[in-house]
Parts: structure tokens; sequence; C-alpha cells
């Protein structure tokens, strides 16, 4: 079994580190801290960290441009300026008391997809998966707990999507050219287990981080489980490839919620991971401007 090392000790710990993302045009490292309301970015050692604040807390983040990121806040998208944390909003959502925005990602075209969560203790099944188009945020699909994670096959034409609540990792065909994912069906089933963020190769296995579980599992493109990675934190939150190669599987993870015992026992949680990988992972791109509404069509 792999291990996953921590990246440099230096950087921050997050409460909730997630949407671990790779720019290959500026060859850095995004991620988040969903509840310390952080956005963080360094190069692939872990160095050169630059951070910057939130009004809200931030689920997503990607870079548009050297001076404009897109971020995920908690009831809306908006472009954030990289330099001062200005906000300008291109879509937002009214969501029910206890929810908000969660895993973001996009699919080859550069289409960005993101989830809701229902927070409250005994949360109901009132969260959905959205589509980000021209005229903002689409419900695709509802009767979630927590929408989470998204992969696509390197052909585009399978749509993964990790089900948290239910232990269940959906598969759907996708149509790249429309952004339609259709004959939804289970593509892994962890019983348990709560998958959340998903990655994916250049041979179309699937990595799922597992929440609780102290690991990074891979499936084969038919769904057997053919690989786990350890990783020295129980809530491990996303995972993407980066590096000039893609052969570096980075890894978020979360201390928040965890108690004293579990801190002493775990006590590198929040940490940044890395890990090597033989296969190098299939590029994700950041949101492209043809799928982006306009500031004016905010709704």
């Amino acid at each position: 079994m792999a291990q996953a090392q921590p990246l440099n000790l230096d950087l921050p710990r997050c409460r909730l580190g997630e949407g671990m993302f790779w720019d290959a045009i500026t060859s850095r490292l995004f991620w988040v801290d969903i509840n310390g309301q952080q956005i963080h970015s360094c190069n692939a050692l872990g160095r050169d960290l630059q951070s910057i604040s939130t009004r809200l807390p931030v689920s997503f983040v990607f870079p548009i441009d050297e001076a404009t990121l897109l971020a995920g806040l908690a009831d809306a998208i908006a472009l954030l300026d990289w330099a001062t944390g200005q906000e300008t909003p291109l879509a937002t959502l009214n969501l029910p008391e206890g929810h908000r925005l969660n895993d973001g990602k996009c699919d080859p075209d550069g289409r960005l997809w993101a989830g809701t969560i229902n927070t409250s203790n005994e949360p109901s099944e009132t969260a959905a998966l959205y589509r980000l188009g021209k005229h903002g945020l689409s419900e695709i699909e509802g009767g979630y707990k927590n929408a989470n994670g998204k992969a696509w096959s390197p052909d585009g034409a399978v749509m993964y999507h990790a089900d948290t609540s239910r232990g269940i990792i959906w598969q759907y065909d996708y149509d790249v050219q429309t952004g339609v994912a259709d004959h939804k069906r289970v593509f892994v089933n962890l019983g348990e287990a709560n998958p959340d963020g998903l990655t994916s190769d250049a041979d179309g296995n699937v990595y799922a981080v597992i929440f609780g579980g102290s690991c990074v599992q891979v499936f084969s493109p038919r769904g057997a489980r053919i690989d786990e990675i350890a990783v020295p934190a129980p809530n491990v939150t996303s995972c993407a490839f980066g590096g000039e190669d893609l052969r570096t599987l980075y890894i978020t993870t979360a201390f928040e919620g965890m108690d004293d015992a579990a801190l002493k026992a775990a006590p590198l949680s929040g940490h940044v991971f890395f890990t090597q990988r033989t296969v190098p992972g299939h590029p994700s791109p950041p949101p492209s401007k043809q799928h982006l509404p306009s500031p004016q069509d905010t709704r």
C-alpha cells in the first residue's frame, strides 16, 4: 500500500481543506479551507505560499487569469480579485438554511459542475447537483444530503459523482458537447464508507478519497478496487494530480470536528499530502469563459 507524505508542514493547516486543483498554466496548486474561509496556492513543492481570505465559506477555487479567481462561496459563484479579494457575483443560489455550495469540478470542456450540502445535524435529502452555464446555475438532480466530488473519464464520455451520505459513486453517460449527463447507475457502492473528492488518471482509473477512512481508494473503469493509498489523517477530502508530468497526487485533509484524542492520534490532520504515481493523471481544466455567465446575468 502506498503511503502519502506531508507536502510541507509550514503550509497552513486547514479546518476543512478541500478543492485541490493543479493549474498547468502557472504550475501552481490551489485549494481552500472551507470554514477557515481561506484560499491557498503554492508551487508543486509546497513553497511560495499565497493566501487570501473570503467573506463567506469557500468550497472550491480556480484561476481564470493572473489576477482573477473563480470561487464557490456558500451561496454564490463569484469572481475574486486575487490581490484584494473583491467579489463580482456570477450566479447566486437561494438555498435553504443549513445548506451551502460544496465540491466543484469542470468537465473536459471547462463546464463547471457543483453540488450543495445539507450541513444540519439531521440532514434531509434537500441538496442537489448543479451545472453552471451562461444563464447561471441550473439544478440538474436533487435528492442528496451531500452532492460531492466529480470526475470524468479521459475521453469525457463518462462522468462520476460521489454521493457521500449513501456511500455510492454514481456513473453517467456524458456528452461533452452539450454537458448532458444521463443513464445514471452505480459505479461502486462503498457501504458505510464516505467517498468525498474524486479524480481520474490517464488509464481511466478513478481515485476516491474516503472521509473518515484515512485513505484514497483507486478503482478501475469497471469499478474494481485496484489500489489504496494510506493517508495519516482520517478526514481525507479531495485529491488532484499535478506536477509537470501529472504523476504527483496531491491530497487535502481536515481537522474540524476532531476531539483532542483524535487529534493526538492524527496530529497531521488538516495538512496537504502527496504521493507519486506511475500512471499520470488525467488533466482537469479550469472553467472556460465560454461557459460562464456575465455579471449582469446573476439571479
